[in-house]
């Protein structure tokens, strides 16, 4: 997520709606990050702590991150470009949901490793490299 939270211009912080799925469907709850500024101290503030975290949004372009809160889970899928945030209601909810999403990280996570790998800039890379040409 970014570093900062922003209400869309114009949207009172206050009236923000986020999506809540359970069971298979979504609805619109208050989101229970309030105010604007700092994320990390936000989330934190609202009871949520890191469950789940998986990709990197700065070297594989998408990332998708879990927080347990008091009374749901909020999902954040980022990527280098943009963030966003949804709550699923129960821990199956929140599995269902990264059931759904794993596939498109993993694949953006494969794809940078094999880019990385053919150009010969990541340590895995140069690894194997030297194993090869040791052949």
């Amino acid at each position: 997520m970014t570093d900062a939270l922003a209400a869309p211009e114009g949207e009172d912080v206050s009236d923000r709606k986020d999506l809540l799925y359970q069971g298979g469907e979504w609805t619109k709850i208050p989101s229970p990050i309030a105010g604007e500024g700092d994320w990390d101290k936000a989330v934190s503030e609202a009871g949520y702590g890191e469950f789940f975290r998986s990709g990197d949004p700065d070297s594989n372009y998408v990332a998708l991150s879990v927080y347990r809160g008091p009374s749901n889970y909020l999902i954040d899928l980022s990527s280098n470009l943009s963030s966003e945030v949804v709550y699923a209601a129960t821990l199956p909810d929140a599995m269902d949901l990264l059931a759904k999403w794993m596939p498109v990280v993993s694949a953006a996570s494969l794809g940078c490793l094999l880019t990385e790998l053919d150009q010969g800039e990541s340590a895995l890379g140069q690894l194997i490299r030297k194993a090869v040409e040791n052949q």
